[in-house]
């Protein structure tokens, strides 16, 4: 048969946000997205899939995400199975999401609470708490020294945290366009160091500034 079926967005039993039905179809596609606010991470975002009738709406399965797994700032596609204890069938579909978790602006002062509970990932889970974000664009260079000849690439740090531009420009005007998440610590007085350098055939490696 068919089915016309609508999703909702469920945390601690309260609905925050209901989808857009598709009628008579089978692989829905909803290509919605949606915001939700979180006080705590230590719950679960329960995603709910009903098949719409005109006087009731029959329940077609459900799936669960752990907030606590999700990553700051990073999307991650989630392809979620599915599952109804009373029914008979054993292959209920699945469900994708494009997940993400951010820190909103502005609301650290007013949503202490938010910020106590957002830690950090593993590798900077040190009792310490960030209460915010910088995120850096890197987007070109202009006039660099020999950067015809060798690829360059560019090294930011902040405290304790570090990226390296992914993209290795043989260009003296290299185009990056790249784009990097720092945690802001206030009680910190960390410095951004920018490095630039270049990079050989030999794959030997040469700072050109700071």
């Amino acid at each position: 048969g068919t089915s016309d079926p609508y999703v909702k967005f469920k945390l601690n039993g309260k609905t925050l946000y209901k989808s857009k039905v598709v009628y008579k179809n089978l692989n829905p596609v909803w290509d919605e997205t949606v915001v939700l606010p979180i006080q705590t991470l230590d719950q679960k975002l329960w995603i709910k899939v009903y098949d719409r009738d005109l006087t009731s709406s029959d329940f077609m399965g459900s799936a669960s995400v752990a907030l606590t797994e999700l990553e700051l700032n990073r999307t991650t596609e989630q392809v979620l199975k599915l599952e109804d204890p009373n029914s008979l069938e054993d292959d209920m579909g699945v469900i994708v999401l494009k997940l993400s978790l951010g820190v909103k602006q502005g609301d650290f002062k007013r949503n202490s609470s938010f910020t106590r509970n957002m830690r950090l990932s593993e590798s900077l889970r040190k009792n310490q708490l960030w209460n915010g974000l910088v995120t850096i664009t890197l987007l070109e260079g202009k006039n660099m020294p020999r950067g015809g000849l060798a690829e360059i690439f560019i090294l930011l740090k902040l405290g304790d945290q570090r990226y390296k531009s992914k993209t290795l420009c043989k260009s003296a005007n290299p185009q990056w366009r790249e784009q990097f998440d720092f945690h802001y610590f206030s009680d910190r007085k960390d410095m951004l160091d920018i490095e630039v350098w270049r990079k050989d055939n030999t794959k030997h490696e040469e700072l050109l500034g700071t």
